[in-house]
């Protein structure tokens, strides 16, 4: 029987009225759901992390798990600190479950990660980078939509996102430097449907069953977002359950596709994948044109497995349910020991 750590973001009291840690919100739910899954074949523990990286260690040292499952997504809304466990965890020589540090720290910049797609030949939206008190300006097309450059969860995306005007292009990026400190991504909006796909597996596993598999593809519908709320996943429609934008952004699994696209898109999150040296379990965000044409929008290592979740519910169409996805990427980290 392995002993299995099961590491996850603890978020002090003092910090959770803070709106933007609403996305790590029930993470302990979670953690306690891997364990029930898991406690049957394996002895379990639980493990709240706040960032102490010296005391972490400790922990592990004395403790000496076989593996460890890798829920944290970073202390205090900081997503830069998510790679903080996997590191400790590379220093200690334990295997963990998803993506490491590199690819973790590279997706969590998203415009170092498109420049490696565009290296790759993977289609992504054209895009600029605007570093506080530059010029605001561009030579894209609008429509754009304007990100903080290094969020996930969608934090800081808005119905305001997608600017049509040299002057709402300011107002949007001015807020990203001023309420996010940091630069704002420039991208081309892609005005059509948007989808997920979600891959599990280890590239460099020996078996043919461990490799990365594409999972059935979802869509993302918006076919009854009133008029006036843009046909996007912004904070609200992901976090804000009482919000028109929430209500009415709904996942449909499988989406109703034809074949060509269901294959074009499965192929470039697979190849986005593997781009970015993605492991275990992850999900690639895509937009197509209404020219037909597929986009990355963004990259998801370690994506949110919650029971409700998209990627719970991609590996249910795929005939595994959640006690067997678990245990499948339990089941890849321990492979690596």
């Amino acid at each position: 029987m392995s002993q299995i750590t099961i590491i996850y973001n603890d978020v002090p009291d003092r910090f959770s009225a803070t709106v933007d840690l609403k996305s790590e919100q029930g993470i302990m739910e979670v953690a306690k759901g891997i364990a029930d899954v898991l406690q049957p074949l394996h002895a379990v523990s639980l493990l709240p992390f706040t960032g102490d990286i010296v005391l972490l260690m400790e922990q592990l040292m004395k403790s000496k798990p076989d593996a460890v499952f890798n829920l944290f997504e970073g202390a205090y809304g900081v997503s830069k600190s998510e790679i903080f466990v996997p590191m400790a965890l590379e220093l200690l020589e334990i295997p963990y479950t998803g993506s490491a540090p590199k690819t973790l720290e590279v997706c969590l910049q998203k415009f170092k990660t498109k420049k490696l797609l565009q290296q790759r030949s993977v289609p992504t939206p054209r895009f600029e980078l605007l570093i506080e008190d530059a010029a605001i300006e561009t030579s894209l097309p609008f429509p754009l939509i304007v990100k903080p450059e290094h969020e996930d969860a969608s934090v800081g995306i808005s119905n305001d996102s997608v600017v049509m005007t040299t002057d709402d292009l300011a107002r949007q990026v001015k807020l990203i430097w001023s309420i996010h400190k940091q630069p704002a991504l420039l991208e081309e909006f892609i005005d059509g449907r948007e989808f997920n796909v979600a891959v599990m597996g280890d590239p460099d596993a020996a078996e043919v069953e461990n490799k990365p598999q594409v999972l059935p593809v979802s869509e993302i519908s918006f076919a009854t977002m009133p008029e006036g709320y843009r046909r996007i996943v912004s904070y609200n429609a992901k976090w804000d359950e009482q919000s028109v934008e929430y209500k009415e952004t709904k996942p449909v699994c499988p989406a109703v596709i034809d074949f060509r696209l269901q294959m074009e898109l499965q192929q470039t999150a697979l190849r986005t994948f593997n781009a970015l040296g993605c492991r275990d379990y992850a999900r690639v965000d895509l937009r197509v044109s209404r020219e037909g044409k597929p986009f990355v929008i963004d990259v998801n290592p370690n994506p949110d497995i919650s029971k409700d979740a998209g990627f719970a519910r991609a590996t249910a169409v795929a005939g595994l349910d959640y006690a067997a996805m678990v245990q499948k990427i339990m089941s890849l980290a321990l492979a690596r020991r």
